[in-house]
């Protein structure tokens, strides 16, 4: 039995809280005052403006503030650096790399830069380039759990599991309250067969961070693992509780059913259906797809022999898959699987990469 459990949770930029409404009142009396002495805002002000337009998630604007900032100011790496990030958060990661690619030109040896180049790389799908700038970014700052964790991230990508677990091991023994760089190194202990180990480094993220569904999902994984199945579905309602839509958590949960009695397994069902027809009315059809294709495999005949009309079994599973092309095209957000009780693809999903603060 394969568990299904989320994996790589590796941080996304964490950039610098400004208090937007504070920036704006400054930006328009300095905006007035220029006015009136006939100048033109400075390299800084378009920066600070462009901190502020990323602060309310404005990234086009501020990716256009900080054009204006770097038109006066050429040579600023963080000006370069901080481009990179709002195309970053736009997905626009070729344009972004060259950002870093400038900003890395002009100060080579900062590892918060080369951190951000490794993560565009990442995103471009070019692991062994962003491998290498994490080797640099490690290099330049070998305390940096950020960096280590994202370079546990790459090794991973890559199958080089032993060495992703030395950089996990770094990062937490660098920043033991990373939750993040716990539950990485705890996926990577599932991954070679230690659940012992892996769930007391599931324990240690849950225990930072109550609130992440993820790691109580996993932490359910590495007990379903151990055969303590109580434990585990209390993890995995949990994690449900955290996010009602959390697929992993509701598949695991679901392996879990045979162990259940009748009573329980039709209140899961319901609760299942309940939930995701609630929080996505565009789920309902392809429950009632599931109904019908069970109805199909239970149809018997006048013998008493079960028998499946193979047109109608075909037409039910065709209309079950162009369902969920229709109603979920190319979403990559929440989904659910059609039949809880399937065996596991082991699908490990990886987050998106930790990068630095925004400057």
């Amino acid at each position: 039995m394969r568990v299904e459990m989320e994996f790589e949770k590796a941080k996304i930029p964490d950039l610098k809280r400004i208090r937007a409404s504070k920036i704006f009142v400054l930006f328009f009396l300095l905006f007035f005052i220029s006015t009136i002495h006939g100048e033109e805002l400075s390299s800084g002000d378009w920066s600070e403006m462009g901190n502020a337009q990323v602060g309310r998630g404005e990234y086009e604007e501020a990716v256009k503030s900080y054009d204006r900032a770097i038109g006066l100011d050429n040579y600023n790496p963080d000006l370069w650096y901080n481009k990179g990030l709002a195309l970053t958060s736009l997905g626009r990661y070729e344009e972004a790399l060259y950002c870093y690619h400038r900003a890395t030109n002009i100060k080579p040896f900062d590892a918060e830069i080369w951190m951000g180049r490794g993560a565009a790389l990442s995103a471009l799908g070019r692991y062994e380039e962003a491998l290498e700038c994490y080797d640099r970014a490690v290099k330049f700052d070998s305390k940096n759990a950020d960096a280590w964790n994202n370079k546990g991230t790459i090794l991973t990508r890559i199958g080089q599991h032993e060495e992703a677990l030395e950089c996990y091991d770094r990062a937490v023994k660098t920043e033991p309250n990373d939750a993040d760089a716990w539950n990485n190194k705890g996926t990577i202990l599932t991954r070679v067969g230690q659940h012992e180990e892996a769930l007391e480094c599931y324990g240690r993220a849950v225990e930072i961070e109550p609130s992440d569904a993820d790691a109580w999902n996993n932490r359910g994984s590495a007990l379903h693992q151990l055969g303590r199945y109580q434990e585990a579905l209390e993890c995995y309602n949990r994690a449900i509780e955290l996010d009602p839509l959390h697929e992993y958590a509701w598949h695991n949960k679901g392996l879990l059913v045979p162990t259940l009695d009748e009573e329980s397994k039709e209140a899961f069902a319901l609760s299942r259906k309940r939930i995701y027809v609630e929080a996505e009315p565009k789920n309902a059809p392809l429950f009632l797809f599931e109904e019908e294709k069970a109805a199909v495999l239970n149809a018997e005949d006048g013998t008493g022999n079960e028998k499946i009309p193979g047109w109608r079994l075909s037409l039910v599973i065709v209309a079950i898959l162009v369902a969920g092309l229709l109603l979920n095209p190319g979403e990559k957000g929440r989904g659910f699987y059609i039949n809880s009780l399937q065996s596991s693809l082991s699908r490990l999903v990886l987050m998106g990469d930790r990068s630095t603060k925004r400057r």
